[in-house]
């Protein structure tokens, strides 16, 4: 008995030792990579006149309420932020309003923390091990809420560009910065449509991927044609003008709330900012952490930042009071992330490895589709 039982804890402490090596293995790249761009993207910043780490006496024109009150919006506009995703997984598995939010919020100290972006995998594999449900079918929720959120934030910067008037600056990327704006304004209208189009002729899309890769081999065919079909199942809200409508909502309420923080923190920071000017800085923002970086979205995040503050005031009070502005917004931001992810992943047993889909092996039930639901029953998610 006591020779089973060493047995079985040697396989298991060599089973995690070699999962820990094929995490390392599968991400030790990806991660070198990410520190790389992310310290060119902040060796740009500083470049361009925009310290890292603003001087003390920038901190003196700072009001002693703008941190505070900042943390306290950007608590309201994650829990706008996280909730809005139940309208998406409804028509696949209604999930309870705390689970949702949990989710998310793992999946947003994900996105943060890991490099090149690769935490957007972290919800759909832990709905999948917790909920059954398929990762391909949380994709598809995952491409409905950026495609979405692209189109909305680029629509800002575009307004913002076109409506207010723009400071004369020598920087490069502040003076490309318009055309980015609006190939990424067509980039996601486009995108939009062609998920709609997708959903529309789902069942053309699924017969078309069987049909094509069956030439090569009839068992890739019918597993990718099911992929496939799972991914349609994930973009179904859109079909639903209840559901849409309802995500589109709290979408636009979780985007106002964000401005209206950036816009507390400017203010609380030394800067003549308006909404206005708040809501192009966070559209340029958003456009430019989609770009892959490294972890914590450092270098990118600032330089966006910087970027689109130039636009708008002086470089003199970007390089100062600017600087005191991206500091603060990074650091809460970083500080309410790490605490709600790491708080959570501790509550729900979870590891890094887990976020990387390296832990255990999700259940291999998945569930059916919820046809049933449709919009309005008993089954719906509240506001």
């Amino acid at each position: 008995m006591l020779r089973a039982n060493w047995l079985t804890l040697t396989q298991s402490t060599h089973d995690s030792a070699t999962n820990s090596k094929s995490v390392a293995k599968r991400i030790g790249p990806k991660l070198l990579l990410s520190v790389a761009l992310g310290g060119l993207f902040a060796w740009l910043v500083a470049r361009g006149g925009v310290p890292l780490v603003p001087s003390s006496e920038a901190f003196d024109a700072m009001a002693w309420w703008a941190a505070p009150g900042y943390l306290v919006a950007l608590a309201i506009t994650h829990v706008v932020r996280a909730a809005r995703w139940r309208w998406l997984i409804h028509p696949i598995k209604p999930l309870p309003f705390r689970e949702v939010l949990a989710l998310n919020w793992v999946g947003f100290f994900a996105i943060f923390m890991l490099p090149l972006r690769l935490g957007e995998f972290t919800r759909p594999t832990l709905t999948k091990s917790r909920h059954g449900v398929p990762i391909s079918a949380g994709l598809g929720t995952i491409a409905v809420e950026r495609v979405v959120d692209g189109l909305i934030t680029s629509l800002c910067v575009a307004w913002a560009l076109f409506a207010l008037p723009r400071m004369q600056t020598e920087d490069p990327l502040a003076n490309a910065l318009p055309a980015y704006g609006y190939a990424a304004l067509t980039l996601f209208g486009t995108a939009l449509v062609t998920l709609a189009v997708f959903l529309w002729q789902r069942e053309l899309a699924v017969r078309f991927t069987e049909t094509v890769v069956g030439w090569v081999s009839k068992k890739l065919g019918r597993a990718l044609a099911a992929k496939v079909d799972s991914v349609a199942d994930g973009i179904r809200s859109i079909g639903s003008a209840r559901l849409l409508s309802a995500f589109l909502f709290e979408t636009i309420l979780y985007w106002t709330c964000n401005a209206s923080a950036m816009w507390l923190l400017g203010v609380g920071c030394g800067i003549p900012m308006t909404f206005s000017h708040a809501l192009g800085i966070m559209g340029v923002l958003a456009l430019g952490i989609l770009l892959p970086a490294g972890p914590g979205l450092f270098g990118n995040f600032q330089l966006a930042i910087s970027t689109g503050l130039k636009l708008y005031f002086a470089e003199t009070l970007v390089g100062t009071q600017g600087a005191v502005y991206i500091f603060v917004l990074y650091g809460v931001q970083a500080l309410w992330l790490a605490a709600t992810g790491l708080v959570l992943l501790f509550g729900m047993n979870l590891s890094i490895r887990d976020l990387l889909g390296a832990g255990n092996d999700p259940p291999s039930q998945t569930p059916s589709r919820n046809t049933e639901a449709e919009p309005g029953a008993e089954s719906e998610p509240s506001i």
